[in-house]
């Protein structure tokens, strides 16, 4: 078994803060808050790039880009984000 990255506890606030905020970016895409919606994708992007997430991290950059520039397209980018935190999180969870 090779040994993680990051420390298990620190996997399990990464795994914890991306259960907390993916509720409130559904909620923001429904409700189209982009503003909402770019500050969170913007925090994840930033959080799963620094712990090599790298296809979440991408589908959040395109996510972020989205709602920023224009609301078409934000729910396909969304939709790339939860296919992304499948892998992420079972990532995560070999680390703890």
């Amino acid at each position: 078994m090779t040994s993680s990255p990051i420390p298990p506890a620190v996997a399990r606030l990464c795994e914890d803060e991306l259960h907390r905020r993916l509720p409130r970016m559904r909620a923001a895409v429904a409700q189209r808050n982009r503003a909402s919606l770019v500050d969170d994708a913007h925090a994840l992007r930033g959080m799963a790039g620094n712990f090599g997430l790298a296809e979440l991290a991408q589908a959040l950059a395109a996510l972020e880009a989205a709602a920023r520039h224009t609301e078409e397209g934000v729910e396909e980018a969304m939709a790339e984000v939860e296919r992304a935190l499948v892998t992420a999180l079972e990532t995560l969870a070999r680390w703890r």
